[in-house]
């Protein structure tokens, strides 16, 4: 039934990902536009899709062993990914060493990720996979930019806690503790933008492979990138939850989630901070049709 579940999305997901493709490459939208849309779907219909998840789930302290569970299989994998990302890529000039350890440490689980485990686990899958995030935005918006900011200081702190999705984060968890319902013109709305948030998420990664030349970048090193990101790294996870008493639920988010192609943000940091742009945007464009094809085979290990 996973299978089934997961073969479905990726099938659903990649046609949507062909016409944001069609669409870029016509022009029907603009390069301006299409930044502009993806600034719309992290700050309103991401941010609405991981509040969704927590309505309706009505909090039992039955259910405070699974969410430190989540928490604690969270920073594990984020403690995996940074020390693989500063084992590898020691010799690689420093233009492209940046965006490979930005796009080891973090994954496309937030982007990507959440339609991916809504589509397979449901509600419930999708609830924990928002509260597994928590401690990957932290990493994404701590360590990740650490790799590109040399000797820069910014309020860091500042940025993780005011990001709309770790502040969904927050108030979807109070609205859970305090048993909080709302009006039904409230909770459809509601409902409404975070049914937007796989759509939308899926047509614009099809308009940002649209934009994106990989000619003279699949190299070795990309070569290896991919197999670190999609391979060894949800390997390593796949083997060490398989000896911890986890539930197979919390076991296939982390796996899935660690599995995950390179992030939208990996070229975006690369053009602020002096990586290779271009090198960045081929790494999201291999992983991300790679993952077509080994996110389907890590969820047939976890059936």
């Amino acid at each position: 039934m996973v299978f089934q579940n997961m073969a479905n999305m990726q099938l659903m997901m990649f046609l949507l990902a062909v016409i944001g493709f069609f669409v870029r490459k016509k022009e029907i939208i603009g390069e301006t536009a299409r930044k502009e849309l993806v600034n719309f779907c992290l700050y309103i219909t991401l941010p609405f899709n991981i509040f969704h998840s927590f309505c309706g789930m009505g909090w039992e302290w039955g259910m405070l062993r699974e969410f430190a569970a989540v928490l604690l299989l969270s920073v594990g994998y984020n403690l995996i990914s940074i020390i693989v990302s500063f084992l590898c890529y020691r010799k690689i000039e420093p233009d492209r060493q940046k965006p490979l350890r930005y796009g080891t440490i973090v994954s496309n689980g937030g982007f990507l990720g959440n339609p991916v485990i809504e589509g397979v686990y449901g509600a419930e899958g999708l609830f924990y996979a928002s509260v597994f995030m928590l401690p990957v935005r932290i990493v994404m918006w701590s360590v990740g930019p650490s790799v590109f900011m040399k000797g820069r200081k910014e309020n860091l702190l500042k940025k993780v806690l005011t990001h709309p999705c770790v502040a969904a984060i927050y108030l979807g968890i109070i609205m859970m503790f305090l048993g909080i319902e709302f009006p039904v013109f409230l909770d459809k709305t509601i409902t409404s933008v975070s049914n937007c948030n796989t759509p939308l998420s899926m047509m614009l990664i099809g308009m940002m492979l649209a934009e994106m030349n990989p000619k003279g970048m699949l190299d070795k090193t990309m070569g290896f990138y991919a197999v670190m990101r999609l391979g060894v790294i949800p390997g390593i996870i796949f083997a060490v939850t398989a000896f911890l008493p986890v539930s197979p639920l919390l076991r296939g988010i982390t796996v899935i989630i660690a599995g995950m192609p390179a992030p939208v943000t990996t070229a975006l940091l690369a053009a602020k901070y002096d990586g290779n742009e271009k090198y960045a945007t081929a790494m999201i464009f291999v992983s991300t049709v790679l993952s077509l094809f080994t996110l389907p085979v890590w969820c047939t290990l976890l059936g």
